[in-house]
């Protein structure tokens, strides 16, 4: 938490606009009934079109299936099978999908069950077509690499359950993750392939992304983005050791970081690593969506607080600035029970036009329940420019806890000062006593807004900016 003091003097300004972030429910679709148990859905959506990628696990048979519905998703346009299970490989686990408007990219893995404590797993990848035939064009013929599931690994183990995508101008990537000790003195280390876009041939070495200069811990589900020429990574970092179960990825108090490199994967780890998320004394893990545009990053993730079977879980998207990374919006998708009566938090996330688009499970255990999609609406206001005869400065900002707010005029005993939240939550509210009326205040690092107002009109308006 920063303290800003906040009081008045006498001085000259001009006054900018603004904007704040909304966002409203739009619609709960239910992607499945509880006959056909699924796990968390894949989401991507276009112009005219929204394709649900799902595990479905219908009795004993597990397979990963596909909807497709209208852009309003109140019409389901078909539906089909897209991967069976094989006698040689086993049945389909997880999926994860990016998209370039014009094909959608799949990583998934499969498992097969040799005896007890020594399953096998596989890694695949392919490609479709973005339209109502979704036509298959490339697939790996054999699986990318063969491994083990988390809790049959031993350090160094390649997990590859929660494959990360990361699609490029020139290839597609595939990042798994290492298995190491989950406590601040484990190892973060991701395991990266990069592929031909039109035939899934391999086109470089892999390599190990060794993340542990900026992070601690080892690799949990992560996910990127590619944005004007740079790789963004979001991932989770252990911050203590307290209460540390190494056989659960929830084992450990964590944050969330966001790392910035370069096309060749190299970091600064000075001015390239940012914060995205870190409250106190809770799991903050499971990076399963990021997406960034013109103006935002967004990202979800699990937070999970207190222990089972008492706990809680979220799953959160959360919305920042492209820019500096300050926090713009966030939206709390589902809550429920961190335990055996609870559900599972595994989101996803899509954003396109003006909607963003998060897969759920919903039931206790993965593939034992339904899922859903929630859809919501999400709109940039602006506030226009503010002009007064006498102006009002607010000064340092960017600071780091001490501010003023100086008014070249005296007669302000009528004037009032709030502070907002980019998402237009209002935090602070006070009469102005006197031109040098102290205001002690305590918000948490961001961007927030103040309006000054008489009686009539809004006077001074302006960004306050907390790091």
């Amino acid at each position: 938490m920063k303290k800003i003091i906040i009081s008045f003097g006498i001085m000259l300004v001009a006054m900018n606009s603004y904007s704040q972030l909304q966002h409203s429910l739009n619609t709960i679709i239910t992607i499945t009934d509880t006959s056909d148990k699924t796990a968390r859905p894949e989401i991507v959506a276009v112009s005219n079109r929204v394709f649900v990628l799902y595990l479905s696990i219908t009795g004993s048979t597990r397979t990963f299936n596909l909807k497709i519905y209208n852009n309003t998703m109140d019409t389901l346009i078909s539906s089909r099978i897209l991967v069976t299970s094989t006698s040689g490989y086993g049945t389909p686990t997880d999926i994860r999908v990016t998209s370039d408007g014009q094909y959608l990219y799949a990583f998934y893995e499969t498992i097969k069950t040799i005896n007890p404590g020594n399953d096998s797993t596989s890694l695949w990848g392919a490609k479709y077509t973005l339209d109502d035939n979704f036509t298959l064009l490339a697939s790996t013929p054999v699986p990318i690499t063969r491994s083990k599931p988390g809790t049959q690994l031993t350090i160094g183990g390649e997990k590859v359950d929660d494959p990360a995508p990361l699609l490029t101008p020139t290839s597609i990537y595939v990042i798994t993750r290492l298995q190491d000790s989950i406590k601040i003195s484990g190892n973060t280390i991701y395991r990266v392939r990069e592929f031909d876009k039109n035939n899934f041939n391999q086109i470089s070495p892999q390599f190990d992304l060794n993340l542990s200069d900026v992070a601690n811990g080892r690799g949990r589900v992560t996910s990127l983005f590619y944005w004007q020429n740079n790789i963004y990574m979001a991932l989770t970092t252990t911050v203590s050791d307290m209460g540390v179960n190494e056989n659960s990825d929830d084992g450990a108090q964590s944050d969330i970081i966001l790392v910035k490199m370069q096309p060749d994967w190299t970091y600064n780890p000075v001015s390239d690593v940012f914060t995205l998320s870190a409250e106190l004394n809770d799991r903050e893990n499971f990076v399963s969506g990021l997406f960034i545009d013109n103006n935002f990053l967004y990202i979800t993730y699990k937070q999970a607080i207190g222990a089972p079977p008492t706990g809680q879980q979220n799953a959160w998207i959360k919305i920042y600035d492209n820019v500096n990374f300050i926090l713009a919006d966030t939206i709390k998708v589902k809550t429920t029970t961190w335990g055996p009566t609870g559900e599972e938090i595994r989101p996803s996330l899509n954003v396109f036009d003006n909607k963003i688009y998060s897969g759920q499970s919903m039931a206790p255990v993965s593939g034992n329940g339904n899922a859903k999609v929630f859809v919501y609406d999400f709109s940039i206001t602006s506030i226009k420019d503010h002009f007064v005869a006498n102006l009002i400065q607010v000064y340092p900002n960017p600071s780091n806890g001490e501010m003023i707010i100086e008014a070249a005029y005296n007669n302000i005993e009528n004037n009032t000062v709030e502070i907002y939240k980019v998402s237009g939550e209002k935090v602070f509210q006070s009469k102005i006593s006197n031109q040098k009326s102290g205001i002690s205040l305590k918000l948490q690092s961001g961007l927030y807004f103040y309006e000054i107002k008489n009686q009539q009109n809004i006077i001074g308006a302006g960004k306050i900016l907390i790091q």
